[in-house]
């Protein structure tokens, strides 16, 4: 049987690179769930957020087996009707939820309408299904290496929840959707979760769509804001290509984790110090001096100042690494290989800024 995959967050840069992957599979169909706006129905935004990285030929198979659904995740089984909801019980075989907002600065409560409560009415969904008889149904749940919040040392793919806090509110709110995937896998739901590391661009010309996360301190790099910035360049991050992780995730989604947990790291890692170093040659801006936040002197920056670099300093200064070699070992029996993140392809993901006009280079 030709599986059918259903994803959620198909206007994300992941869930829409994953469409991509899906497509060009042996995928009978793909459905995705997307919400309109005031100006745009949500095929329309899915099609727009597509043609970002996608050629004609692609985007013609993709018309031919894409169908998108207007729904929303925040809304008790979705907010589709009783015919869209039996369509899809009878025909999907794989569910990806992809969607999820990302953001460092938004309260609690209101990140947990999506993160959380989305997830638990997708996973609803798929229980639904399970108990109308659909066809053999796998769940596969997109969260985040960011689930070990606080903890420091080594963190590996069968650990969860070992009493760590968390520097923000994205970083609980993706920890509590892990829970309730725990939960849902005790209810009897075939349930694999995905840890990506940190997501950029595409490994080809640096291509995004979503400017949070990393990017935002490049402006403050480009812009001159900071003669100093309270940052251990020696502290160390797994970056990973939006394409390399849709293709990974769907190279590992019909076989089975060790731990239910796939980690998704480039065992290269890149340290703060190349980072900023490779930021300020592009942008041709002045390099900030690196000191680690313990023997920062706060008082040097302005109130502003500090707002703006606060969300990120844990990140500049971490002091935890992701152990990820049962899935790379995985990844390797397909030939898969992360990019080696080097001077030029780091140098790719900041020229993109420059050219698609997010960073606008000082005179």
């Amino acid at each position: 049987m030709k599986h059918v995959a259903f994803v959620t967050g198909g206007t994300g840069l992941l869930g829409s690179w994953l469409i991509r992957s899906l497509v060009i599979r042996d995928y009978k169909k793909v459905y995705v769930l997307a919400r309109g706006d005031s100006k745009f129905s949500g095929e329309t935004r899915v099609y727009r957020t597509f043609r970002y990285h996608t050629n004609g030929e692609v985007i013609r198979q993709a018309q031919k087996k894409v169908e998108v659904i207007n729904g929303d995740i925040c809304k008790p089984r979705l907010g589709l009707p009783a015919r869209t909801i039996n369509t899809l019980l009878h025909q999907t075989t794989d569910i990806f939820h992809t969607a999820a907002l990302a953001d460092f600065r938004i309260p609690l409560a209101l990140i947990r309408v999506p993160n959380v409560r989305g997830t638990k009415h997708v996973f609803e969904l798929a229980r639904l299904a399970q108990r109308n008889g659909g066809p053999p149904l796998r769940v596969h749940h997109i969260s985040t290496v960011a689930v070990a919040g606080t903890l420091q040392g080594w963190f590996r793919e069968g650990q969860f929840d070992c009493g760590q806090r968390f520097y923000n509110s994205y970083e609980q709110s993706k920890f509590e959707a892990e829970q309730i995937a725990h939960e849902y896998r005790r209810k009897g739901l075939n349930i694999t979760i995905y840890r990506p590391a940190i997501i950029t661009g595409d490994s080809k010309r640096g291509v995004t769509t979503n400017f949070k996360m990393i990017y935002q301190p490049l402006h403050f790099l480009a812009h001159g804001l900071f003669q100093e910035l309270p940052a251990n360049r020696r502290s160390l991050h797994s970056f990973v290509p939006v394409d390399m992780v849709a293709e990974a995730i769907c190279l590992l989604s019909q076989t089975n984790p060790l731990n239910g947990v796939w980690h998704l790291i480039n065992p290269q890692e890149t340290d703060v110090g190349k980072f900023i170093d490779t930021a300020t040659h592009v942008f041709r801006c002045n390099k900030p001096a690196l000191i680690p936040v313990e023997r920062f002197p706060r008082k040097r920056l302005s109130h502003l100042q500090w707002d703006l670099i606060e969300p990120f300093v844990p990140y500049f200064n971490y002091r935890l690494r992701f152990n990820g070699e049962y899935s790379n070992s995985v990844l390797r029996s397909f030939g898969f290989q992360w990019p080696k993140m080097d001077d030029r392809l780091l140098a790719v993901l900041f020229q993109y800024c420059i050219d698609c006009g997010y960073i606008r280079l000082r005179s």
